[in-house]
């Protein structure tokens, strides 16, 4: 059973995981700091598997002398068992633990745990996927050593964490997408919000708290509140994370619509 502590705790956890620093290249030690929060474990590893390229890209938030061995063990075994298969209609998508599927001494006698699990020291595994693309497939496995097994508790907190590191991903795409394609500037949003909009607008694609905001902007915080309480009436987002992720989304349309439009004043004189 969750409690209002576990509640807060998750509160605390997911502002944290929300961070203004948070891009993709940060993305796995972000998500490990907020799982390691809500539950506690011995080890967690972050693999992205590419379909198309047949290859898998694993982080380790605690690096042991065997764990790239165990890694390879894990690559040749992996296929064979639902809970280690990167099915994503596994359990539905919700989180699962190795106990869902096999007891601890059936566990410890499959060729996965001795190629992969006992290398790293392990002996309960769980897992949490999280969508993306249809290309690529990244799951959390969660590793605990010792006699302490995976809790209900445990599952009610990752699956109410599961949604956020989905969010989190897609927020870190989308601030990517931004450093590497696009300049936003108040400029971006002029045609869509006011002078005093349009630069908040910025700061928020930017992850700038309503505090950071009025400092920057030499505004109260509580007329920064009122601009941004604008904004969430003109875009109809009801929180503001989905604020962020569609005014990113809206700067890369405006900025395409620009580009378009400074292509189109352009008329290349006739060849002779």
């Amino acid at each position: 059973m969750v409690t209002a502590a576990d509640l807060q705790t998750l509160n605390e956890a997911t502002l944290a995981l929300y961070t203004p620093e948070l891009r993709l290249g940060g993305y796995p030690e972000a998500a490990f700091k907020f799982l390691s929060t809500l539950i506690g474990v011995d080890q967690i590893n972050y693999a992205n598997l590419d379909l198309q390229a047949g290859s898998m890209e694993m982080v380790t938030s605690a690096l042991t002398p065997d764990w790239a061995a165990g890694v390879e063990g894990f690559g040749r075994c992996m296929w064979k068992y639902d809970m280690t298969n990167f099915d994503p209609s596994v359990n539905e998508g919700k989180p699962f633990f190795s106990s869902d599927f096999v007891s601890q001494r059936q566990f410890h006698n499959l060729d996965i745990y001795s190629e992969c699990f006992r290398l790293l020291g392990m002996d309960h595994h769980g897992a949490v996927y999280v969508k993306t693309d249809e290309t690529h497939r990244l799951w959390f496995g969660l590793e605990r050593s010792g006699p302490r097994e995976f809790s209900e508790r445990d599952r009610l907190m990752l699956t109410l964490a599961q949604p956020h590191l989905e969010n989190a991903r897609r927020l870190a795409l989308a601030r990517q997408k931004v450093r590497d394609q696009l300049c936003i500037t108040p400029e971006t949003f002029a045609t869509a919000y006011s002078p005093r909009e349009a630069e908040i607008a910025c700061w928020l694609t930017e992850g700038k708290s309503n505090i950071e905001i009025g400092l920057l902007m030499n505004l109260h915080v509580q007329t920064v509140k009122g601009h941004v309480t604008s904004l969430f009436n003109k875009t109809g987002c009801g929180n503001r994370l989905a604020l962020t992720l569609h005014l990113i989304e809206q700067a890369r349309l405006l900025s395409d619509i620009r580009m378009k439009v400074v292509e189109a004043q352009y008329t290349p004189p006739a060849h002779a």
